[in-house]
C-alpha cells in the first residue's frame, strides 16, 4: 500500500495531503518560510479549510512513516506553514514537537527558525516526492502561463492618477515606511534607458526603485510590472557592480488596486515587495 493510504484512513484527508505536501515541498526548495494557513489552504483550491490543523497532522505522520521505512532523517514541513498574526505555528503544532508550547515567543522564534532552516536546507525533496508517489507543485497552469508570457494589453500614456501616485510617493517616502530620504525624484533614468516612476536615496546608502501601477491597472499591467520590478533590480545590481560599491539595492511595487491571487503568486515566486490597495491624500 501506498505511504500516505497506509497512514490516511479516509479518502478526503488523503486527497488534501497528497495536495499540501508537494506545496509544502516548493515551499522549503524555494525558501519561502514565511506562509500562513491561510496560503497554504488557497494554494491547494479551497478559500476555507477549517480541517487544516487535522491534514497537517497527517503530513508530519507521512513523513515520519516515510523516515521510520527509508532510515533517512526528514525534517518537518509544518514549521513552514505559521499563523498569520503571530508569524508562528499555531499550539498544535505540539504534534511536531511536544516541547514546542513550553517555550515563550522568542524561544518559539529561534526554534522555528532553526526547523524551517532544516526545511529549506534539506537536498532530497525530490526523492521524497517519488517515494510518496506525488508530482512537483507548479505555481501556474499552463494557461496561466501563456497569458502571463504573452500579455495582450494596450498601455497607453500616463494617466493623471499614476502621475499623482508618483508625486505623492515621491514628496512623502513614509507613507510607504522609507524614512531618511537625502534624494528622491520620478522619473529615473537608468543605464539601461529605463525609467523609475519614483527613485530614493537613503542616508545608508541605499537605492531604492519604486514601481507604481494606479488602481485602473487591469491584472495583466500588474503582471508586467512585477517583471519590470526583476528588470530594475537586475540593471540596478550590475551599475553597483561596475562602480565598485556596496550599498544595499530595494525595488517596490506599489498598487492603488488589489493584486489578484494570481499575481500574488507571482511576487512571491519573484521575490517582488509590493504594497496593495495604496491610498494617498
Amino acid at each position: 500500500m501506498n505511504i500516505i493510504d497506509d497512514a490516511i484512513s479516509t479518502e478526503a484527508t488523503r486527497k488534501n495531503v497528497r495536495l499540501m505536501i508537494p506545496v509544502m515541498i516548493h515551499w522549503a526548495k524555494t525558501g519561502h518560510n514565511e506562509h500562513t494557513y491561510g496560503d497554504l489552504a488557497h494554494a491547494i483550491g479551497k478559500s476555507k479549510f477549517l480541517g487544516i490543523g487535522h491534514a497537517l497532522y497527517f503530513v508530519q505522520q507521512v513523513l515520519d512513516n516515510l523516515s521510520t521505512k527509508s532510515g533517512r532523517e526528514i525534517p518537518t514541513l509544518n514549521s513552514l506553514c505559521k499563523n498569520a498574526k503571530t508569524m508562528l505555528p499555531s499550539e498544535g503544532f505540539e504534534f511536531v514537537s511536544p516541547q514546542y508550547n513550553d517555550l515563550d515567543e522568542n524561544g518559539k522564534r529561534v526554534f522555528v527558525k532553526g526547523l524551517d532552516s532544516n526545511a529549506m536546507n534539506f537536498p532530497h525533496w525530490d526523492w521524497v516526492l517519488k517515494e510518496l508517489e506525488l508530482k512537483e507543485a507548479v505555481p501556474f497552469t499552463e494557461k496561466q502561463l501563456e497569458a502571463i508570457k504573452n500579455p495582450r494589453c494596450i498601455y497607453g500614456g500616463e494617466g493623471e492618477e499614476h502621475k499623482a501616485l508618483k508625486e505623492y510617493i515621491c514628496q512623502h517616502p513614509e507613507s510607504i515606511n522609507y524614512k531618511d530620504v537625502d534624494f528622491a525624484e520620478t522619473e529615473h533614468i537608468l543605464p539601461s534607458g529605463d525609467r523609475l516612476d519614483v527613485y530614493f536615496e537613503l542616508s545608508d546608502g541605499t537605492h531604492v526603485a519604486i514601481e507604481v501601477k494606479p488602481g485602473i491597472s487591469p491584472d495583466q499591467d500588474i503582471a508586467r510590472g512585477v517583471f519590470q520590478c526583476v528588470k530594475y533590480y537586475a540593471v540596478m545590481d550590475a551599475l553597483r557592480n561596475i562602480e565598485c560599491k556596496d550599498y544595499e539595492i530595494k525595488v517596490l511595487l506599489v498598487t492603488a488596486g488589489k493584486i489578484s491571487s494570481q499575481n500574488k503568486v507571482l511576487v512571491e515566486e519573484l521575490d517582488v515587495e509590493y504594497v496593495e490597495g495604496f491610498k494617498y491624500e
